[in-house]
């Protein structure tokens, strides 16, 4: 059976169907200062991971969806 017959759940997997590990994408300091990091939505830490993910090798970590956190004291 090759990549593209294989069903993909229960994970996170590239473009050529080999499953990554969410813990072994880095994470910017952007995404640390971020109110949508460790949100309780889980479609949208799916989205942060793969976007984290897709620019584990670049120099400058862009994100358009960026909202700093707020702190309530």
């Amino acid at each position: 059976m090759t990549n593209e017959e294989q069903p993909l759940y229960g994970g996170f997997y590239d473009d050529d169907g080999n499953k990554i590990n969410p813990h072994s994408i880095p994470v910017p300091g952007l995404c640390l200062l971020c109110k949508s990091y460790d949100d309780a939505d889980a479609e949208e830490n799916m989205l942060c991971m793969m976007n984290r993910y897709d620019q584990r090798d670049d120099r400058n970590f862009v994100c358009d969806t960026y909202e700093k956190k707020v702190h309530n004291s």
